[in-house]
């Protein structure tokens, strides 16, 4: 089921000589997970819950995860719409967007 490899980034805030922020990101482990785009009646389920997602993306259950944090996958970026935990908290569940 797991048969993906995705990377978990989370934001740093990165100061220049200067005291200016930057925000970049950092990996945080890359984990096996399964990903699927979404159907066109999942996405609008999804939009009804003022979420808007491209894929569904599921991993064990990894509790520091959140919507602050980013995916890579097959290189593209996907932002962390929502996370949900499945299965007595030992999957989670993303719903994410893929950036431009």
């Amino acid at each position: 089921m797991l048969g993906e490899r995705v990377t978990i980034q989370a934001p740093t805030e990165i100061r220049s000589p200067m005291g200016e922020v930057t925000l970049s990101w950092a990996s945080a482990g890359t984990v096996w997970a399964y990903v699927e785009g979404m159907a066109s009646r999942d996405i609008l389920q999804a939009q009804q819950a003022n979420v808007v997602a491209t894929h569904k993306i599921i991993i064990r259950y990894k509790a520091s995860v959140t919507i602050q944090h980013r995916i890579v996958w097959r290189g593209k970026t996907m932002e962390i719409a929502s996370v949900t935990e499945r299965q007595n908290r030992t999957m989670m569940e993303m719903l994410v967007r893929e950036m431009q």
